[in-house]
C-alpha cells in the first residue's frame, strides 16, 4: 500500500512539475504583451478584479474540501455509492454557489467607483467587471467532476487537460492582442477556455468512473457531518482569503489601481514559485489522505516532520534565491521602471517563506478533516489582517499593506494550526516542530548573508550575469543546507527512505 501511495504520489509530482514549467512560461509571456500591448493600468484593473471576484468565492464555503475528505474513506474500500451520492450532493452545493455569487456579484457593480482609484475614467469598466464575474461563475460549471480524479491520485489528468487548454488560450488571446488590441475579447476567450477546461474534465470523469452518475443519496447523518466541517473551513477559508485577495483591493483603495499593476508583477513571481511547491504537495494529498487513515500516530508524526523538511528546503531556495535575483530578474524582464522600493521587495519574500511553508500544516489538516479546531483564531486572523492593513497603510503605503499580511500570518496560522495539529491528531509534543521551525529560519537567515555580498559583488544586470549570479547563489545555498542538515533526523530518514533507493536502482540499471 504504501508502496503504492509513493509511486503515484511520484508520478503526480513529475507530470505536474513539468506541466507547471510550461504554465510559467505561459504566464511570462501573456504578462510581458499584455504589458506592451494594454499598458499598467489595465494590468490593475486584471489584478484587482481578480481579487474581488476570488473574495466572491468564498460563498463556496469549503464544502469542496469537506466532500473531497469525505471521499478517501468510500475511494478506499472502493464504495461507489458512496461516492456517487457525495458527487451528486457536490453538484448540488456548486449550483447553489453559482446563484449566490452571480447575485453578489451584480450587486457589487454600483461599488466599483469606491474600489477602482484611477486619474481618468476606464471605459467599459464595468463590462470588464461583468465579463471576470462571468469567468468565475463558469467556473464552478461541472467543475465538481474534476475531484474524483484528484482523489483517485491521478492529479497529472487533471493537470494535462488545464495546461492544454491554457496553452490554446495564450495562442488565441495573444493573436487577439497584436491584432486588435480589445481587452473585451480577451476575456471573452478566458470565459471560453475556463468553461472548455471544465467540459473536458467533465467528459473524462465519466468516462473512468461512470459510477459517478448513478442517483445515491447521501442519509441525513452524513449530510450534517459534511456541513459541520463547512461551518469550520468556511473560517479558514475566511481568513485565508482575506490574507491572500485584499492585499491589491487595499492597494487601490489606498494608493492607486495602478499600483496594483506594479506589485503584481512581483505577485505573479511569488505566484508561479509558490504554485510549483503547491503543485508538490497536491500531489502527494490523496497519499496522505491515505496514511491517514492508518492509526499509526508515530509514523504519522515522522512522516510529517519529513514533509515539513521538504517544504523548507524547496521554499527555503526559493526565498534566497529571490532575495538574490527578484529585481534583476523585474529589470531584465519588463524594465526598471517596474522596480519597486527594496524593503516592498524583502516584505514580499518574506510573505512568500511565512505563506508556504504551512503546505504540510495545511495538507494533513485537510486530510485528517481537522477543521472544527481554531475557528476563532480564523476569525481574529481575518480581522487583525483588515485593521493592520488599513493602519499601515495608510502610514506606510504599500509596504505597510504587505507588512500587515505578513505580521497576521506569522502571529495566527504558523504557529496556532501546527500546535493543533499535534493536539488533536498526533497527541505528541509539539515541541519537537517548534524547534525545527526556529533552526530553519536562523539557517535561513544565514544562508542571506553570502546571497547579500554575491549580489553586491555582481550587481550588472544583463541576461548573463543574472544566470552566473543565479547559479552561484545555487551553490552556496545547496552548500549550507546541507551542511546545516545532513545531520537531523528527518534528512537521514529522508535519505533511508528515498535517496539511497533511487541511487540504487538507477545503478542497477545502469549495470543492466
Amino acid at each position: 500500500m504504501e508502496n503504492s501511495r509513493t509511486k503515484k504520489s511520484i508520478k503526480n509530482l513529475i507530470f505536474s512539475f513539468g506541466t507547471q514549467i510550461g504554465v510559467l512560461l505561459i504566464n511570462f509571456l501573456s504578462r510581458t504583451i499584455f504589458i506592451k500591448v494594454l499598458g499598467v493600468e489595465v494590468l490593475g484593473i486584471n489584478g484587482l478584479f481578480t481579487n474581488i471576484l476570488t473574495l466572491l468565492s468564498l460563498a463556496e464555503l469549503g464544502f469542496g474540501n469537506a466532500i473531497i475528505y469525505s471521499m478517501y474513506k468510500p475511494v478506499k474500500e472502493n464504495d461507489t455509492e458512496k461516492i456517487s451520492a457525495l458527487m451528486k450532493f457536490y453538484k448540488k452545493i456548486y449550483n447553489v454557489v453559482i446563484i449566490i455569487i452571480s447575485v453578489v456579484g451584480i450587486a457589487l457593480i454600483p461599488f466599483l467607483n469606491l474600489i477602482v482609484n484611477v486619474d481618468k475614467p476606464i471605459e467599459h469598466m464595468v463590462l470588464y467587471y461583468i465579463l471576470f464575474l462571468l469567468n468565475t461563475v463558469i467556473s464552478y460549471v461541472f467543475a465538481y467532476k474534476s475531484s474524483i480524479i484528484n482523489v483517485q491520485q491521478k492529479i497529472y489528468i487533471a493537470k494535462l487537460i488545464s495546461f492544454c487548454v491554457m496553452f490554446l488560450q495564450f495562442v488565441m488571446q495573444t493573436i487577439v492582442l497584436f491584432i486588435t488590441h480589445n481587452y473585451i475579447i480577451y476575456l471573452i476567450i478566458q470565459i471560453i477556455c475556463t468553461l472548455l477546461n471544465n467540459i473536458i474534465c467533465s467528459i473524462v470523469a465519466n468516462r473512468m468512473y461512470p459510477y459517478i452518475n448513478r442517483d445515491n443519496p447521501l442519509t441525513s447523518k452524513e449530510k450534517k457531518e459534511i456541513f459541520t466541517n463547512v461551518g469550520s473551513i468556511f473560517l479558514y477559508k475566511l481568513s485565508g482569503t482575506i490574507l491572500n485577495n485584499t492585499d491589491n483591493i487595499f492597494i487601490s483603495i489606498l494608493i492607486s489601481t495602478s499600483m496594483v499593476g506594479y506589485y503584481s508583477n512581483y505577485y505573479m513571481i511569488i505566484s508561479a514559485l509558490t504554485n510549483i511547491v503547491f503543485i508538490a504537495f497536491n500531489s502527494i494529498s490523496a497519499s496522505v489522505g491515505n496514511l491517514m487513515a492508518e492509526d499509526d500516530k508515530v509514523k504519522q508524526n515522522k512522516i510529517f516532520l519529513q514533509t515539513n523538511l521538504i517544504c523548507f528546503i524547496i521554499t527555503g531556495f526559493c526565498t534566497l534565491e529571490l532575495f538574490g535575483l527578484m529585481n534583476n530578474f523585474i529589470t531584465l524582464w519588463i524594465g526598471q521602471e517596474f522596480i519597486l522600493e527594496r524593503r516592498v521587495e524583502l516584505i514580499i519574500i518574506i510573505n512568500f517563506y511565512i505563506y508556504v511553508m504551512q503546505n504540510p500544516v495545511w495538507l494533513f489538516r485537510d486530510a485528517t478533516g481537522l477543521f472544527n479546531d481554531a475557528k476563532n483564531a480564523s476569525i481574529i486572523l481575518a480581522i487583525m489582517n483588515i485593521v493592520l492593513s488599513l493602519i499601515f497603510g495608510k502610514i506606510f503605503g504599500l509596504f505597510g499593506i504587505l507588512l500587515a499580511t505578513a505580521i497576521s500570518r506569522f502571529l495566527i496560522t504558523s504557529w496556532q494550526q501546527p500546535y493543533m495539529l499535534y493536539k488533536k491528531i498526533f497527541r505528541l509534543s509539539f515541541s519537537k516542530f517548534f524547534k525545527n521551525q526556529i533552526y530553519y529560519i536562523l539557517v535561513l537567515m544565514i544562508g542571506m548573508i553570502p546571497v547579500y555580498f554575491i549580489s553586491q559583488m555582481i550587481n550588472e544586470t544583463n541576461l548573463f550575469y543574472f544566470i552566473v549570479k543565479g547559479i552561484i547563489n545555487a551553490i552556496v545555498i545547496i552548500f549550507i543546507f546541507y551542511i546545516a542538515l545532513k545531520n537531523t533526523e528527518e534528512y537521514k530518514a529522508l535519505n533511508n527512505r528515498l535517496v539511497i533507493p533511487m541511487i540504487k536502482k538507477v545503478k542497477k540499471k545502469l549495470h543492466n
